[in-house]
């Protein structure tokens, strides 16, 4: 059925099919597939319409996953799910602002949306998410929030299936933005949490946590390296990622300092940072013995006015990268 439209996609200048010109079919589509859709739910069963979604959510990136769930204002919910994927998640993005409005019958998300736990069984077991208690240990430093979930009959379940079960439990509750941004470390004992407070509670914690988030948590780190020598990294460890979607490339500002002038590095960032504006946000900067190191995120926009710091600054401001990360890796490793 839209077989065509990708293959003429695919032949516009010879360029293989992006994303964006699967969104684009997508939408093109959408307007059949939804009524073929609403006849799958209302019979209770899957078919045809659930295989096209698939095939069309597959040309946008394979591993993105789809789910229909009960809107928050309409009747359906359309949800895309980037799995856990920092690297997905801007492209759910552009797909949901290519929506067209939500309507009475339809709504449109992009990552899954929170739904009312239910129990679950596992073989022989129902863990219902009343009965299950959790602690909550805020992490200052990166303003998040680690969890331990305990529940007695965890223990008969192998760990493996003990954190599927609180995962979904967990996704089902919050939905998956707020489980990517606000959830640390999950740890699982096969115990009640006498101190702990429902599971059904956590909803209404995560959110008063966020509001008071300030995505400003900066700290100096001592670290070694055997070819780089040892250096100090200031870096900002609260950022999220699903605050700055559309900066897809990290960039890294090497200056050559032979002792750290925090003068000089605070004129180089400066600079930096007006020439970001509000496409880009730095994160860091290391300082070695003979250089020091900026970091930044950035849209594809900015980017050559970045590049252009070399010019500006030579030759105490030797390089800079800009290199795509989509997934935020650097940063992940860094913090």
């Amino acid at each position: 059925m839209f077989g065509p439209l990708l293959e003429q996609a695919d032949r516009v200048g010879s360029c293989p099919v992006t994303a964006g010109d699967a969104i684009t079919v997508f939408w093109q589509e959408w307007t059949r597939l939804r009524d073929l859709l609403e006849q799958e739910l209302a019979q209770g069963e899957y078919g045809a319409g659930t295989e096209q979604l698939t095939d069309l959510t597959d040309a946008i990136d394979p591993g993105i996953e789809w789910d229909l769930l009960p809107g928050l204002d309409a009747r359906h919910a359309l949800c895309l799910s980037s799995a856990s994927d920092p690297a997905l998640r801007p492209i759910t993005e552009q797909w949901v602002r290519a929506a067209p409005d939500s309507d009475g019958g339809w709504e449109y998300h992009p990552a899954r949306i929170p739904v009312r736990p239910v129990a679950l069984a596992v073989g022989n077991i129902r863990i219902h998410p009343r009965d299950v208690l959790v602690v909550i240990e805020p992490d200052e430093s990166r303003e998040e929030l680690n969890l331990t979930v305990g529940h007695s009959d965890f223990a008969g379940l192998d760990e493996v299936l003990q954190l599927q079960v609180v995962f979904r439990l967990l996704d089902d509750l919050l939905g998956e933005d707020l489980m990517e941004s606000w959830v640390g470390s999950v740890d699982v004992v096969p115990h009640p949490l006498s101190w702990g407070v429902p599971l059904l509670d956590l909803a209404d914690q995560v959110d008063r946590h966020a509001a008071s988030a300030t995505g400003q948590k900066w700290e100096i780190i001592e670290e070694e390296d055997e070819e780089l020598g040892d250096s100090r990294l200031f870096i900002n460890r609260a950022l999220k990622r699903l605050d700055y979607l559309d900066l897809d490339f990290v960039v890294t500002v090497s200056i050559e300092v032979q002792s750290f002038d925090p003068v000089l590095v605070r004129e180089v960032e400066k600079d930096l940072a007006d020439a970001l504006g509000a496409e880009g946000v730095i994160y860091a900067h290391q300082a070695f013995d003979d250089f020091t190191v900026l970091y930044a995120y950035i849209g594809e926009g900015v980017a050559d006015g970045v590049r252009q710091l070399t010019d500006r600054w030579s030759p105490r401001v030797y390089e800079v990268m800009v290199e795509p990360d989509s997934g935020w890796d650097t940063y992940e490793e860094m913090r």
